[in-house]
Order: C-alpha cells, then structure tokens, then sequence
C-alpha cells in the first residue's frame, strides 16, 4: 500500500515535469511574428504581465507606463483596446530585427526592434527613433543610455 502511494507521488511529479517542460518549449518555439501578435493583444487587452512575457526587460517600464495611462482615464483604456493594431512587417536578421505594426484606426505605423534572448524572441517596446540609413532602409536607434547622468 505505502509503495503504490510513493509511485502515485513519483507519477504526478513525472506528469508535471513534463507538463512544464512541454509550456516552456511551446514558448521558446515560437516565431517572430507570433510573439508580435502575442505582445500587441496583451498590450491591448490590458494583459500588462502577459506583454512583459514577451518584452525585454528594458521594455517594462514603458509597459508600465502604458498601463498607468489606460488604466488611469476610461477614455485612455477604450482607445487602446479600440485601436485596430495589426502586424504590418517582421523582418530578421541573425539575432535581431524589427517589427512595424499598423495601427488601421489611426493610420499610423510604428517601428519596434526584436531580439533574440536565451533563446526567444522579444520585443523592445521603448521610446526609438528610426533613422533611414544610406541605403534607404531604416536603421533602429535604441533609446538614449541615461543611466549615468
């Protein structure tokens, strides 16, 4: 009786190993446009934990800074989760790229690099500025190092 209850214990620790196994690799897999989408309805939908997942963690202070914003006027949140926000254009290179998404709402688009870390892909939603370089294509500038005043 006691080693039947140790195998049932040994069995539900195997079935949850592989279980979280399984999660972290469905995450890792996942492609540059994917985790695009990923972040921009979770950014949209107020998921502001689900969208730091796929941010890097430069990019949390910005998300923060959005969910303040929304969450601070009704107005400010019913724009966002308004706004039709699609994935215009990922494009990689090696370890890095960009992701441009338009907003069909305000008939804007907007310029975000993608890196790739420990082995996933993820947005660095911060203040950039896109910069054409001399053979036309635009280069992404991160943002300025004010760590050291």
């Amino acid at each position: 009786m006691k080693t039947a209850g140790v195998a049932c214990v040994y069995a539900g620790l195997f079935w949850l190993i592989g279980i979280c196994s399984w999660g972290c690799h469905a995450h890792k897999s996942m492609k540059p446009d994917e985790v695009a989408s990923s972040f921009m309805y979770a950014l949209q939908h107020a998921h502001y934990d689900s969208a730091k997942y796929y941010a890097t963690k430069d990019s949390y202070e910005m998300i923060d800074l959005v969910a303040s914003i929304a969450e601070s006027t009704p107005q400010g949140k019913k724009k966002i989760q308004q706004s039709e926000i699609v994935v215009q254009k990922v494009f990689i290179q090696g370890d890095s790229g960009y992701v441009t998404y338009l907003n069909k709402t305000a008939h804007t688009t907007e310029t975000f690099p993608l890196v790739l870390e420990a082995g996933e892909w993820k947005i660095r939603f911060a203040h950039q500025l896109p910069v054409p370089d001399s053979s036309g294509t635009e280069q992404i500038l991160p943002p300025a190092d004010t760590s050291n005043p």
